[in-house]
């Protein structure tokens, strides 16, 4: 990271002056800012992000101002313009699979996580689009692909209202610029169905095809609940041996009132956009179905909305749709066709196996030759991309046969 040296000396003069010393090697040694005496002398052309997290708060400088005043010369991303399409894109994405953390050493780390390799291009791409950069190629994480981003735009994403930390529990808003009618809302949703969303299609009763579509969210409710609420739910998942509780397990009213009540801010808002894009259109409730109680106590509910007549189910195929070229669009474009060609029929036994082998030829897991092939595509530089078993067993899966 290379820095405005004129300003640095200067802020190093005035505190020298202030604390009456002479010295400026002893001044930065005693402070452990012997990095920014190099700068200062030349001997050293660039610092990191921990060195000037250091020097800003021995100096009582605000680091967010020094970026804004393009005292960071390179890299240099400030302004940003939030209020643009690529950052408002982005937001959506971060939203949905990305985490914005702190860290002991460090000013920020913003991260996405996802399987598909093209939702992480997806992400990536915009990025750059705003002058930031990616600061290692992708790599496994617990069973997912990840990559990190610029700190600075993970403080700028948490100015714009998508705070640090664990979503489920800061339960932010959409950003206000996601307006009903608009481009943002249709891609909002077109990323939040191929990274929160899922379809699915099943041969029900009578012989006939059925299709789903739907997408979730989850908030922390652990501090609207009472201290018995909170056991109550202890004790039902220890009676299940299973943490997931389902909707249908709780009996205590008072208790689903309150899960009712606190719906995630997100998902609310969502739901109200579609309604008024939408106005000539019944859309079905969203609901929460299953409530999550940790190791250490906290209360997490999981709320969905469903479409599965056939007229919302055309009108979200032809109106959003999932991100193109990923996984989950390619998947849902291929049930979709199957569903569309045998809606509204009582099925043969020959058409019934021929509709179970499609299901079985697009399962919902992005699969290891999928993450191989588009490694290669998208991030050519990367040395495992060729590896399928590799990638499999990165993934947690059995080796092929």
């Amino acid at each position: 990271m290379a820095i405005d040296l004129d300003y640095v000396r200067k802020v190093v003069k005035r505190e020298m002056v202030r604390c009456g010393t002479v010295s400026m090697y002893s001044f930065l040694r005693e402070k452990g800012l012997y990095s920014i005496y190099l700068l200062l002398t030349g001997k050293k052309g660039s610092t990191s992000v921990v060195i000037l997290k250091r020097f800003c708060k021995e100096f009582n400088v605000d680091l967010n101002d020094i970026e804004k005043k393009g005292i960071i010369l390179n890299p240099r991303i400030f302004p940003i313009d939030m209020s643009s399409n690529a950052f408002i894109k982005l937001k959506s994405h971060v939203f949905n699979e990305g985490r914005i953390a702190f860290r002991k050493r460090s000013v920020g780390r913003l991260g996405y996580s996802n399987q598909d390799p093209v939702l992480l291009r997806y992400f990536t791409d915009l990025v750059r689009e705003l002058g930031g950069d990616i600061r290692r190629e992708p790599r496994f994480a617990r069973y997912v692909l990840l990559v990190e981003a610029n700190p600075v735009l993970a403080r700028a994403l948490d100015a714009s209202g998508l705070p640090f930390g664990r979503k489920t529990r800061t339960d932010p808003p959409l950003d206000p610029l996601i307006r009903p009618n608009s481009r943002l809302f249709r891609y909002h949703i077109q990323a939040t169905l191929a990274e929160e969303g899922w379809c699915s299609l099943i041969i029900a009763k009578g012989r006939r095809i059925q299709f789903v579509i739907a997408w979730g969210r989850s908030v922390d409710i652990t501090d609207k609940l009472t201290g018995e609420q909170i056991e109550y739910l202890r004790q039902i998942a220890q009676t299940r041996r299973k943490r997931k509780i389902p909707i249908g397990s709780i009996e205590d009213t008072v208790l689903l009132r309150e899960i009712s009540l606190n719906a995630p801010q997100s998902f609310g808002q969502e739901l109200t956009l579609l309604a008024l894009s939408h106005k000539n259109i019944q859309w079905p409730e969203g609901l929460p179905t299953k409530v999550h109680i940790s190791k250490k106590g906290w209360v997490t509910t999981f709320w969905e909305i469903h479409f599965n007549s056939p007229e919302l189910i055309d009108f979200i195929h032809d109106e959003y749709g999932m991100l193109p070229s990923t996984w989950k669009s390619k998947r849902f474009e291929n049930l979709y066709d199957v569903y569309v060609k045998y809606r509204g029929k009582k099925l043969t036994d020959e058409e019934i196996q021929e509709v179970r082998k499609f299901i079985e030829a697009n399962p919902p897991k992005v699969s290891a030759e999928w993450i191989s092939e588009k490694m290669r595509e998208l991030f050519p530089s990367v040395e495992w991309g060729d590896d399928v078993e590799w990638i499999r067993k990165k993934l947690g899966r059995k080796k092929s046969k």
